[in-house]
């Protein structure tokens, strides 16, 4: 037993923000952030929180479902950073539902949502869950550096969700990790009151080495594509829609030259949202299942890559008229 998506919801900040506002306090320009990452704008919480939008998202993916609350069994959260450290986000939208299922948070950086349909197909495999909701929510807003040109012009805020229900739809699915913990690194906050803390506080902010993220992302989103259709018995040929990380467009491009994907069926947002995380994929979908471009029987390749250094590719039959 497998699962397919029975309903897809996204939620963005009302704030955007602009290359042109960026050049305001940075030493940058429209030209040469798109030129260099295919970013024009992004959204930004102000007054919301990362919850609002979570729970905001899961809502509209669980009336698309034909779900209740009490349908749940499952909910996964994928996130870097919520509103609390407990109660978990997971939680928060559970109570927003009228949800008692088991719910918590899995962060793989920006493969978080693919490890989430890997949790929940492994749940719903064995038994333990027949409908899980997955949902994304990314601040990214508040973990950077916005004074470095180099990184804070690359992310955006959001949350997306997604329902999925015991039947057939994924195909296949493959996760990985190259364990690097330097080249995308962001620190906890060390024990600041507590008296007995030695730890020296590391600089709350982003890090990121472009030109590392760029090699191994180019090489890990190509692979595993390739693998991920080896395990379901296709070509990348036989794709009908590739959904990738919206880290950069630059990386997105290599990648498909590199392993000769064709590029009409790739699909992209970074223009408008920049590199929200985990939620850059789901947002991704249901932008595009909100327009209607994905008919039943289609077969969607979703690719990411991120910090750890994790990486991952699933496919999913198209289930829905």
């Amino acid at each position: 037993m497998s699962f397919y998506i029975a309903g897809t919801g996204s939620a963005l900040p009302e704030k955007v923000v602009t290359n042109d506002d960026l050049a305001k306090f940075l030493d940058t320009s429209d030209e040469w952030i798109r030129t260099r990452t295919g970013i024009s704008r992004r959204h930004v919480l102000t007054t919301e929180r990362l919850q609002d939008l979570a729970i905001r998202s899961a809502k509209i993916a669980m009336e698309e479902a034909g779900v209740s609350g009490a349908d749940l069994d499952l909910i996964l959260c994928a996130t870097m950073r919520a509103d609390t450290f407990t109660p978990s986000l997971a939680c928060a939208v559970g109570e927003a539902v009228g949800s008692r299922a088991p719910s918590f948070d899995l962060n793989a950086a920006c493969v978080g949502v693919l490890y989430c349909m890997e949790v929940a197909d492994s749940f719903i495999a064995s038994g333990k869950a027949k409908t899980v909701l997955i949902v994304s929510a990314e601040a990214m807003s508040k973990l950077l550096d916005w004074t470095d040109r180099a990184s804070c012009v690359l992310f955006g805020d959001g949350a997306g969700a997604m329902v999925v229900k015991a039947g057939e739809g994924r195909l296949a699915g493959v996760l990985s990790t190259d364990p690097d913990t330097h080249v995308i690194r962001m620190p906890n906050i060390e024990g600041i009151n507590s008296p007995y803390n030695q730890v020296e506080q590391e600089k709350l902010a982003m890090h990121m080495d472009g030109g590392e993220v760029y090699k191994f992302a180019v090489n890990a989103m190509g692979h595993n594509i390739e693998e991920v259709c080896k395990r379901a018995g296709l070509t990348p040929s036989d794709i009908d829609w590739y959904l990738p990380h919206q880290a950069n467009l630059r990386i997105i491009d290599a990648s498909l030259k590199k392993f000769k994907i064709d590029k009409s069926k790739v699909l992209t947002n970074i223009a408008d949202c920049g590199n929200m995380s985990a939620t850059s994929v789901m947002v991704l979908l249901d932008e595009y299942a909100k327009k209607g471009i994905f008919h039943k029987g289609d077969k969607l390749l979703f690719v990411a890559f991120g910090g750890g250094l994790t990486s991952g590719a699933v496919i999913i039959k198209w289930n829905k008229e």
